[in-house]
């Protein structure tokens, strides 16, 4: 089984860490040219995290979670399971800030846009944060095991 699940555990780990970075160039494109293209950033994040992103970070999960029970218990797949947890725990927040952050762009409350804009990045950069070092401790247990 374990040969079954880790190509498709890696190939979501990575379709997930580029979705976040797209996101980000979107976020880098979009934010501050306006608020038309601030409310055409909230639907194109929102669509891509509905579409793409959770249903990602959910396989990885659910992998990640069936590939435990062959994987050889270790200080450092525990750090790679923390980091990842912490990663898919702050992008469900991240993905419930981007609505917040839609709803307040289409009522136009930009204040309250930029409040949860800020959080939202804050956010964002601990998901991508918790991403590498996953993948890193995970390359390292690969090709020392």
């Amino acid at each position: 089984m374990k040969n079954f699940l880790l190509p498709i555990h890696l190939i979501f780990v990575g379709l997930w860490l580029g979705c976040v970075l797209t996101e980000a160039l979107f976020e880098r494109a979009l934010l501050g040219q306006g608020r038309t293209q601030e409310k055409i950033l909230v639907r194109l994040h929102q669509r891509v995290d509905v579409w793409i992103e959770i249903p990602a970070f959910c396989i990885v999960l659910v992998t990640g979670a069936l590939l435990l029970a062959t994987a050889p218990a270790s200080a450092l797949l525990h750090a790679k399971i923390g980091f990842a947890l912490l990663a898919i725990i702050a992008n469900v927040y991240c993905v419930w800030l981007v609505f917040r952050r839609a709803k307040a762009a289409e009522t136009e409350q930009w204040q309250e846009f930029a409040a949860l804009d800020h959080l939202q990045h804050k956010i964002g950069a601990i998901v991508l944060l918790g991403i590498l070092a996953a993948m890193g401790i995970g390359i390292y247990l690969y090709s020392h095991g």
